[in-house]
């Protein structure tokens, strides 16, 4: 291992949820992901106009856990309201779908990418027979 080499251990926990009082405050613990995972799940949050606040931490470098943080606000006149826990569910699959759209756009222009996709889906299936 070289110098710049960094084992970090897996994480303790793949998924906590923390929060006590109304369901529309909620802190989501997600186990081996950083910055980039917690601040596209921030801005497509942030971006809807039911959530009141959306961020995230990374508590520590070499701890590999996001926090991401999400109050929404509470029902109108007897509305009901948005869940914290709905809003993430209604964030991932906004960015699911964003992602698929972009690796349908990149894999027009570039067929090589398909390739390699296939291929490394094809590796994993293999891995999960064994």
């Amino acid at each position: 291992m070289s110098v710049n080499e960094v084992k970090i251990k897996p994480a303790p926990v793949q998924f906590e949820l923390r929060g006590t009082g109304p369901p529309t405050s909620r802190t989501f613990v997600i186990g081996d992901e950083d910055h980039t995972l917690g601040n596209a799940l921030r801005h497509i949050l942030i971006n809807d106009a039911r959530v009141d606040f959306a961020g995230y931490c990374v508590p520590h470098p070499s701890e590999p856990v996001v926090h991401v943080r999400v109050q929404t606000a509470t029902g109108n006149e007897g509305a009901a309201a948005l869940t914290a826990t709905e809003a993430v569910k209604e964030a991932c699959t906004t960015l699911e779908n964003q992602c698929d759209f972009v690796l349908e756009e990149l894999e027009k222009v570039l067929p090589e990418v398909r390739e390699d996709r296939e291929w490394m889906e094809q590796l994993a299936a293999e891995e999960l027979q064994q």
